[in-house]
């Protein structure tokens, strides 16, 4: 009975044993130099609540109740949400959008608007952290930011945290775009294929969208330059630490080997663009690799010297 005993024992250990190791297995889909690893992404808790306060604040704002949106009282002071007047603070008082005008604060301080493509910057600087610099040669990172605030929000989350609102709904979870010791081994060609292709384009869930019928190469090249200006900085405390974000991405790296300067030059580059190509349908007379000037889309060649000028 004894021997009986211990041998239902041993196989019900084992099992777990080989449980648990499948579900580690299962949570390695991603690769860091060849290697599989677990991906960075929030746990459910985190986003749930994630979630939540969004759309409390969504409720808030619309009925004109002013509070923090997506928990980030800089951010409410940048927007001006809460704002709109004297007697409204950043938690209490009037939105500015409970009065129907759809407008805050924010929409008093620019006095005179710039002309041509100079708004778009304008504008939104007033209320997101402006580079001096990028660490990609070729790709601007102001430019990419307002590219990832419109299409990458709702699933990787304001701050590239992986804390979107719509991500605790979906399986797997949004990267955490910000986690250095794994997207500063992503090389740019890995990054900017996942963003072309998708997550099917690198062996990974189509969860992730191919954003290549809707972005041009140049416009994926700043948004890796906005991602990578944002290694390893935390959710912001203070409204200093939101506006001065320090990066640890290397910019000497093997990861940053090829840029937007030289891709056309590399094989392997051209090689993944080929395999790209083919998998998006839809273009009509947009090409990937072609380029249209216009709005916020300049040339590799005129982002350098636009960077070299200081912006």
């Amino acid at each position: 009975m004894r021997t009986k005993y211990l041998s239902v024992l041993m196989v019900a250990l084992f099992t777990a044993v080989l449980s648990f190791s499948y579900a580690i297995a299962a949570e390695k889909r991603c690769t860091v130099e060849g290697r599989k690893v677990e991906c960075p992404v929030q746990p459910d808790r985190v986003l749930k609540k994630a979630r939540e306060n969004f759309e409390r604040e969504a409720m808030n704002m619309m009925q004109g109740i002013a509070g923090s949106t997506y928990g980030i009282s800089a951010y409410d002071y940048l927007t001006g949400v809460g704002k709109r007047t004297p007697n409204t603070k950043l938690t209490r008082g009037d939105s500015g959008y409970g009065m129907v005008t759809g407008k805050t604060e924010l929409w008093d301080r620019v006095k005179k608007p710039a002309p041509g493509e100079k708004v778009y910057n304008q504008w939104v600087h007033n209320w997101s952290p402006k580079f001096d610099k990028t660490l990609v040669p070729g790709a601007d990172p102001n430019e990419g930011k307002q590219w990832y605030y419109m299409y990458c929000v709702d699933c990787h989350g304001w701050t590239l945290q992986g804390d979107g609102p719509s991500a605790y709904l979906l399986d797997p979870k949004p990267r955490i775009l910000t986690k250095g010791d794994y997207m500063n081994k992503k090389t740019n060609l890995e990054l900017f294929m996942a963003i072309k292709g998708g997550g099917e384009a690198v062996d990974l869930s189509p969860v992730m969208p191919a954003w290549g019928n809707v972005l041009q190469d140049q416009d994926i090249w700043n948004i890796i330059a906005f991602i990578r200006a944002m290694a390893d900085v935390p959710p912001p405390k203070t409204l200093k630490d939101y506006l001065n974000p320090k990066s640890s991405f290397n910019p000497k790296s093997k990861a940053n080997a090829i840029t937007p300067l030289n891709a056309a030059q590399s094989e392997e580059f051209q090689e993944a663009q080929e395999m790209l190509e083919a998998l998006l349908g839809g273009r009509g007379v947009i090409e990937g690799g072609k380029f249209v000037e216009g709005g916020l889309r300049k040339k590799p060649e005129d982002v350098a010297k636009k960077v070299k000028k200081g912006y």
